[in-house]
């Protein structure tokens, strides 16, 4: 992770004349985004916004309010075990949710950057079922 005085010199300002051209834009990986929400926000045409198993969700939705989509990628090492934890699985998506309600923030679940399942690819499934569990629920 860099500064937000680094990330705005040595990314943002790029991103911006690029997003200029651009329909809705995606903006985020894999880096902690929540106290860089204020430069963030000056890319033009931005839509969603990824929130890593790193960032502070409530802060990155406090920012982001209604204006932008909250893109929550949950820890990918939720899988990567035998077999899949669905009561902390459902106990982080209820956080999300509860917290984005609360601001208004409209939200997504991803599952990114899977490097195994254990074997097991019932906890791909099972961890698909348990957040539109939730969601519906």
């Amino acid at each position: 992770s860099v500064s937000p005085a680094m990330h705005e010199e040595f990314e943002i300002a790029y991103m911006r004349r690029f997003f200029r051209g651009s329909g809705l834009v995606y903006y985020g990986c894999c880096e902690p985004l929540h106290r860089k929400m204020d430069i963030v926000k000056t890319l033009p045409n931005l839509r969603k916004v990824s929130v890593t198993p790193w960032a502070d969700v409530r802060m990155c939705a406090e920012a982001m309010g209604p204006g932008y989509v909250l893109s929550r990628k949950p820890n990918p090492a939720a899988v990567a075990v035998p077999s899949l934890d669905r009561t902390a699985l459902a106990r982080d998506i209820e956080e999300t949710l509860a917290i984005c309600r609360e601001t208004g923030t409209p939200c997504e679940f991803i599952l990114k950057d899977i490097s195994t399942c254990a074997g097991n690819p019932q906890n791909l499934y099972d961890w698909g079922r348990t957040v539109m569990d939730v969601v519906g629920g």
